[in-house]
């Protein structure tokens, strides 16, 4: 179960450097978590924050060989977005199709879990040896 920061909610079409750099926070803050959940080694994985520019919002992305979970702002959006994809090798920065989670999924724990779980599938972690 994660704690969905309020920030994340909020009303961005007005946000300045603040609210990104405590989106990018967050973010990064809870990202960590889903990696410590998945037992993922360090040398395994890494998180990248992209800063936001005109126009564009924000991204932090949880990379490892198999997967990518990003969590994602936009100015145009009205609350901050996750999605996670598959990818072949670490120069993959494409993948597949995104993949949506809904925020209020991660309120609770069953949707934390079944988070978790896909993520395992998607990136072919092997639950009982980890």
């Amino acid at each position: 179960m994660l704690k969905i920061p309020k920030v994340f909610h909020a009303d961005r079409r007005s946000a300045g450097a603040t609210t990104d750099a405590n989106i990018t926070d967050h973010a990064t803050r809870m990202l960590r978590r889903v990696a410590r959940d998945l037992h993922l080694p360090a040398g395994e994985h890494e998180i990248v924050s992209q800063p936001a520019r005109r126009g564009y919002g924000c991204k932090v992305t949880l990379r490892t060989r198999s997967m990518m979970l990003e969590v994602a702002d936009s100015p145009a959006r009205q609350a901050v977005t996750m999605s996670f994809r598959t990818r072949r090798g670490r120069s993959d920065l494409s993948g597949g199709g995104d993949n949506v989670v809904p925020l209020e999924q991660l309120a609770s724990r069953e949707g934390y879990e079944s988070l978790l779980c896909g993520l395992r599938l998607a990136a072919g972690l092997d639950s009982a040896g980890r």
